[in-house]
């Protein structure tokens, strides 16, 4: 498969491909606490579920009581019990 500019960019000159590439980054402390970077924004939210608008798709994260702790430009922090996270 063919590499798209910014991607060689990135292998180029060894940086991170979710800075030039715009990709979601996550952190996961556990199952308790979730770190996102990245987003798009909100698509649906609740205790037990809460999607996520990434590049090319979405995030979906579902769990019990999920709470969005903060939240600022284009980063995400949530707290809960995370029981399973799905890219699509």
């Amino acid at each position: 498969k063919k590499k798209k500019w910014p991607e060689n960019l990135a292998d180029f000159f060894e940086l991170p491909k979710e800075l030039l590439l715009n990709l979601p980054r996550i952190t996961l402390a556990g199952n308790i606490q979730l770190h996102l970077e990245n987003y798009g924004g909100i698509i649906e939210y609740s205790a037990e579920l809460l999607r996520l608008k990434i590049k090319g798709g979405e995030i979906i994260i579902e769990g019990k009581n999920l709470a969005i702790k903060h939240f600022a430009g284009e980063e995400i922090f949530i707290e809960g019990e995370i029981r399973s996270l799905e890219f699509q």
